[in-house]
């Protein structure tokens, strides 16, 4: 019933006086909290394993609630193994005229989409979404074709997406790497994020990637935080707390639930640096299952030549966790 997919009820109600509408009790409670009108029709309530012929097609409803609002099934139709899978396996971006995921280079141009529409939208509710991948294992060998509501349909390589939001609802990095993300006022503290990045790949660690914060929509900053396994925050001090879209990001990530990382902190402040203690405090004491590597880097307005060894040693300690991952 989320507006882009359920929008359009209250037309077919009013333009087809005999529809009958099959959804959930939760559903229709949501459609006429939205104004819509299903009492005047025909209305069947299904559940969790009931199913529906329409003639050919035998249908089995599926319960999923929460992936990604409360009322949410997805309809396996048994007669040819299709799986409408609702907003699971969905992604952002137009199809550009193709609609399956084997007529385009997914790994180049949609995985990223892919984990950003999961990550955003329903990386909050993983044991959810291994609920439903739980109840699609026991049909797995039934199921030919995937079709979400977002993104391309799925008809090869199943396994391969599957596999995909098993990890991203696990909280299970993809890549052994490195995400830098700095928060920069006068473009100091980006310089010691950049020095950071050098060191890392001069020491081996070349799956490294450098973000912007305040240039950044957040949720490519949480896609990317749901991709590796390590995260490098870099923030200014301002008004003696965190840079503000720093802060927001760290909010971000509380509130999808992020988890299982290894975070390493760069702090700047020209008379009072105190966004390190914040940051690592925020990920301590607000999120779940995080490693905060002791090494810091800490400056005074900019990366002076005797913070050469503090920038050494986080690359090591930074270099040497990846490794070990």
């Amino acid at each position: 019933m989320e507006p882009d997919h359920g929008a359009s009820v209250e037309q077919i109600l009013r333009r087809y006086p005999n529809v009958k509408v099959i959804s959930t009790e939760k559903s229709f409670m949501f459609m006429r909290q939205f104004g819509f009108h299903p009492d005047s029709h025909e209305c069947r309530i299904v559940a969790e394993g009931d199913t529906h012929c329409f003639g050919k097609h035998t249908v089995m409803f599926v319960g999923a609630p929460m992936v990604h609002w409360p009322e949410a099934m997805v309809t396996f139709d048994t007669t040819n193994g299709v799986l409408f899978s609702a907003d699971a396996f969905g992604s952002f971006i137009a199809l550009d005229g193709k609609l399956f995921a084997d007529e385009v280079d997914f790994d180049r141009d949609w995985l990223d989409e892919a984990r950003r529409y999961l990550t955003n939208i329903v990386g909050k509710y993983g044991p959810h979404i291994q609920l439903l991948l739980g109840k699609a294992a026991g049909i797995l060998d039934q199921i030919k074709y995937i079709c979400p509501l977002h993104g391309p349909v799925w008809r090869e390589n199943l396994g391969y997406f599957i596999d995909k939001y098993d990890k991203w609802s696990r909280y299970e990095p993809e890549v052994k790497g490195v995400m830098i993300a700095y928060a920069s006022m006068y473009g100091n503290t980006e310089a010691a994020a950049q020095a950071l990045a050098a060191k890392l790949c001069e020491k081996g660690i070349t799956d490294v990637a450098v973000y912007d914060v305040s240039n950044t929509h957040v949720s490519y900053l949480i896609s990317e935080a749901f991709k590796y396994s390590h995260i490098a925050l870099a923030s200014v001090t301002y008004n003696l707390g965190i840079y503000p879209v720093m802060k927001n990001f760290l909010e971000d990530m509380k509130a999808l639930n992020m988890q299982n990382r290894t975070f390493a902190l760069i702090e700047n402040g020209s008379w009072a640096c105190k966004s390190g203690d914040l940051m690592q405090k925020f990920i301590d004491e607000e999120m779940k299952n995080m490693t905060v590597l002791n090494e810091r880097l800490s400056m005074a307005s900019s990366l002076s030549g005797d913070k050469a060894a503090e920038l050494e040693t986080l690359a090591d300690a930074l270099a040497e966790s990846v490794r070990t991952a």
